[in-house]
C-alpha cells in the first residue's frame, strides 16, 4: 500500500501550494525548460508545439525526474561550480522522465498506443531537457537569493525521489 501512496505523493508534491518554495522552484524550472524547448524548436524550424503543450509535458515530467533517473548519481549542487559538461549530463538525467511524460500526454490525447515517437521531436525534447540544467546553473548566481532557494528546494525534491527510487543501484 505504501507504494501507491508514494505515487500520489510524487504527483502532487511539486505543485503543492502549501510548499511555496518547492512550488516556485518547480514553476521556475518548468519555465526554463519551456523557453529552451521553444528556442530549439524555432532554431530547427520544427515549431509544432505550443507554449501550453510544452509546459504541461515538462510539468508532468517533474514527478518522474528523480525516480526515472534512480540509477544515476545525484545531480551536482549549483553552488559547487560544476563544469558545463557535468551540468549537461545532470540535465540529461531528466530525459527518461520527459519521454515518459510525453508518452502519457500522447496516450491521453490519442488513446493507448505503441510509443511510435517522431525521432526529430524526441531529439529536440531530449536536447532541451539536457540544455536546461546548464542554462539554469549559469544564471543561478545572478538571480535573487529567493529564486536560488526555490531551485535548491526543487533539486532536493529530485534527490529525495532518486533516493526512494526502485531503480536505484
Amino acid at each position: 500500500m505504501a507504494q501507491y501512496t508514494n505515487i500520489a505523493t510524487n504527483v502532487i508534491v511539486p505543485f503543492d501550494p502549501r510548499r511555496t518554495k518547492l512550488l516556485m522552484g518547480s514553476l521556475e524550472y518548468i519555465a526554463a525548460e519551456v523557453v529552451v524547448a521553444k528556442l530549439i524548436r524555432k532554431i530547427m524550424r520544427y515549431d509544432n508545439k505550443g507554449w501550453f503543450q510544452l509546459a504541461y509535458i515538462h510539468a508532468l515530467s517533474l514527478p518522474f525526474m528523480g525516480g526515472a533517473a534512480g540509477f544515476f548519481d545525484t545531480n551536482a549542487d549549483y553552488n559547487s561550480g560544476p563544469t558545463a559538461a557535468t551540468n549537461v549530463m545532470d540535465g540529461a538525467k531528466g530525459i527518461p522522465a520527459v519521454i515518459l511524460a510525453q508518452y502519457i500526454v500522447d496516450s491521453m490525447t490519442k488513446g493507448f498506443h505503441m510509443p511510435w515517437f517522431n525521432f526529430k521531436d524526441l531529439l529536440i525534447t531530449a536536447g532541451s531537457k539536457s540544455l536546461t540544467r546548464p542554462l539554469v546553473a549559469f544564471v543561478y548566481k545572478y538571480v535573487p537569493s529567493a529564486v536560488q532557494d526555490n531551485l535548491r528546494v526543487f533539486d532536493y525534491l529530485v534527490q529525495r525521489q532518486r533516493q526512494a527510487s526502485s531503480l536505484k543501484t
